[in-house]
């Protein structure tokens, strides 16, 4: 099992860079790169236009694809891509959204970035806002690739500030020669523990929150949180315990519930709840 999940993540990088690079690859440099001999990589090549990929070894001119690659089989290679190299469950949603934003270009982006965090490379990047209009460039230092509020993000480290950047917004990405030292697993997993959606913060807030029915059928089953505690209470409500690190995206989800959902505390939560209901009010006011 091990093997073929390395010949997956090996085929798919292969496919990623040929995209990004076309041309600038020989068989050599992926002997080199993956540590396999030259029959692997040709068999490699062989298994993807098995799969209705035109890649080809075209001598002097380089590996390349000679055809687009069909939206469909791009919808299977990524999740298959993602389950084995981000170690992260599979988001159809935010895969579809990552592939009608870049196309092909999505396979290319996702396996760059993936190597360049297995090779602790620092990277420069091309990144537009969809809301601006200007490309900028950014170097970063990538630690992980995750999903996140129906897209993929990739947290990292710029200008000594960890930060996450949409992967739908990368316009391009350049391996540099500097190295990093990344971050320990522990470390990602804290920087995660107390984000309620996507935020990322170094604030700590304890939340209390009382669901009255129906919501409790509705929230039991489900685990928001890492870290969570549920009291249940004889009229049939219960109350919810939790850190977040940011009020403001906790608000905005009890506000999206509607009624039978009361926050205990803290007051400053209670406030924001309420001016963000009022604010949502004026929406409809005549």
């Amino acid at each position: 099992m091990k093997d073929l999940k390395l010949k997956i993540k090996r085929q798919t990088e292969i496919l990623g860079l040929v995209i990004s690079s076309p041309g600038k690859y020989q068989i050599y440099d992926f002997e080199e790169m993956f540590g396999v001999n030259d029959l692997t990589i040709k068999r490699d090549l062989q298994e993807l236009r098995g799969l209705g990929i035109d890649i080809h070894s075209e001598g002097k001119k380089g590996i390349n694809i000679t055809s687009k690659i069909p939206i469909e089989l791009l919808k299977a290679i990524i999740p298959q891509y993602i389950g084995i190299a981000v170690n992260q469950s599979t988001y159809d949603q935010a895969t579809s959204l990552f592939i009608s934003k870049l196309g092909e270009n999505s396979i290319a982006i996702l396996t760059e970035l993936q190597i360049c965090i297995d090779q602790t490379s620092t990277i420069k990047i091309k990144y537009q806002k969809p809301e601006e209009k200007a490309i900028e460039e950014r170097v970063l230092e990538p630690y992980c690739i995750f999903q996140g509020d129906k897209h993929w993000r990739l947290l990292a480290n710029h200008n000594g500030v960890v930060k996450q950047f949409l992967l739908n917004n990368i316009k391009s990405i350049e391996k540099l020669d500097k190295k990093f030292k990344p971050i320990s697993q522990k470390q990602i997993d804290e920087i995660f523990g107390t984000s309620f959606k996507c935020w990322l913060g170094n604030e700590r807030f304890t939340v209390r929150i009382k669901f009255l029915p129906p919501w409790p059928d509705r929230i039991k089953p489900k685990q928001y949180m890492e870290f969570q505690k549920v009291i249940e209470n004889l009229d049939g409500s219960i109350e919810y315990e939790t850190v977040v690190n940011s009020l403001n995206e906790i608000a905005a989800w009890i506000v999206s519930r509607g009624e039978g959902v009361v926050v205990l505390e803290p007051e400053k939560l209670k406030s924001i709840v309420i001016q963000t209901a009022k604010d949502v009010l004026k929406n409809y006011n005549e």
